[in-house]
């Protein structure tokens, strides 16, 4: 994508970006304006940031991809475990829809499923053939990818009419080996309709199959899904966050800055808790740096906050535990990496308690599959398959609309003020 000093002019939302320290401007203040700082640290000490040797096996050269609603990214492995080439591009699918229920609905009619099955196999081959560019020798390459189920199916030709109807069971959730042009492709296995094989790489990236360590990892898109545990017990959720998040509440602003932009409104006592902008600006909005907010994309973005709040407030609480209890929230994709933690505690899409513990996890499905990868070379797909499993099978996933009190909750998530019971704003400042 055009650069513009470390992010993209035209984002992909891929979270393939170096982490930086958001810069926050006061409303109305531009791009001279007074900054209000808030770093993200970054995750540094897992399998996200290691360059493992072993990525690269005999004349096997390892790919990873993680085939997104909205994007697609590629990453090629070098001799030494380094990352050496990348692929981006927007999913071709979207011709169809911009979500994964309106794409359900195209397949319906055969001939739109096959060709969005030749679109996606085709963006796929492209990234294949450049990185067969940069092979030596008898070199091959070996692809790992994960999506999400619906990408999945698409992909793998199966009928997705299952996804889109009650009760939203998915009978194909294995993944399997597919071959890719002459690529042999590993796809990763799902954990339900609406809880795919990106996160099941997620889950595996962050090791909570592995550890003791009690980790909520939020991995925001098109949909939202959350996971709360460690390797004992692990529950997950979807949400549906819709466009919000990735440009769609102002066209081509990315959730991240739209978060901070409406804690800054309500640090400039231009935005109530209900989400109104005050009287002056409400017919035509305010400018917030080089942002203009409306009433429209205010109101976009607490349906999307206010559904990923009350899904880890109902995750918790089926888990039995609180907060406190949370030994770190990982933040998956590009969201994660500009995402200021105070801001989105300040508005309520994080509990202070939480914001306080989140770190940016980078794309997670690329960190899965490379993980996958590497155990794919050295013990072979039976093995690789055994331990994905079982990840899956100790993985509950809850269906957040069968819960008696969701919607009570997601009316009140849905406020625009920091999440403790009887707050005072003092945990983030006083809105």
């Amino acid at each position: 994508m055009y650069k513009k000093g470390l992010r993209c002019r035209i984002c992909t939302g891929c979270g393939l970006c170096p982490g930086v320290t958001p810069e926050i401007f006061k409303a109305g203040g531009g791009e001279g304006g007074e900054k209000i700082s808030g770093a993200m640290q970054v995750l540094a000490d897992s399998a996200f940031t290691k360059n493992p040797a072993s990525a690269v096996c005999g004349n096997k050269r390892l790919v990873t991809a993680d085939l997104g609603t909205t994007t697609v990214a590629m990453l090629l492995y070098g001799p030494g475990g380094a990352v050496e080439d990348r692929y981006l591009a927007v999913n071709p699918q979207s011709a169809y829809g911009a979500d994964v229920i309106s794409r359900i609905r195209a397949a319906e009619d055969k001939e739109s499923a096959k060709d969005m099955r030749t679109m996606i196999l085709q963006v796929l081959e492209q990234g294949l053939e450049r990185f067969r560019k940069r092979l030596t020798g008898q070199e091959h390459l070996q692809m790992v990818l994960a999506a999400n189920t619906t990408m999945t199916y698409l992909l793998m030709g199966w009928d997705t009419s299952e996804l889109g109807r009650a009760p939203f069971r998915a009978s194909c959730l294995s993944g399997g080996e597919m071959k890719i042009g002459d690529v042999p492709c590993f796809v990763l296995p799902g954990v339900s309709a609406f809880v795919g094989g990106d996160i099941t790489a997620g889950m595996y990236a962050c090791g909570m199959g592995e550890g003791e360590e009690i980790i909520l990892l939020i991995d925001l898109g098109t949909n939202g899904e959350i996971v709360l545990g460690n390797r004992k017990r692990r529950i997950a959720c979807a949400t549906a966050a819709g466009p919000a998040f990735e440009g769609g509440a102002n066209r081509g602003v990315w959730g991240a800055d739209m978060i901070s932009r409406l804690a800054a409104l309500r640090r400039e006592g231009l935005l109530d808790e209900t989400g109104l902008l005050a009287e002056s600006c409400f017919e035509d909005g305010v400018r917030v740096g080089n942002v203009h907010v409306t009433q429209e994309s205010v109101r976009a973005v607490q349906l999307a906050k206010g559904a990923i709040a009350a899904g880890i407030e109902i995750l918790l609480e089926k888990y039995g535990i609180s907060e406190e209890q949370v030994d770190r929230v990982v933040l998956a994709g590009g969201f994660g990496y500009y995402l200021n933690p105070e801001d989105a505690a300040l508005i309520g899409m994080l509990q202070p308690e939480l914001a306080r513990k989140a770190v940016a996890g980078g794309n997670t499905a690329l960190s899965g599959a490379l993980k996958a990868g590497v155990k794919l070379a050295a013990a072979g797909t039976k093995q690789l398959s055994v331990e994905l499993q079982k990840l899956i099978s100790g993985t509950e996933v809850l269906n957040l609309a069968e819960e008696a009190d969701f919607n009570r909750r997601y009316i009140q998530a849905m406020k625009l003020e920091a999440g403790c019971p009887n707050c005072c704003g003092a945990c983030y400042g006083d809105a």
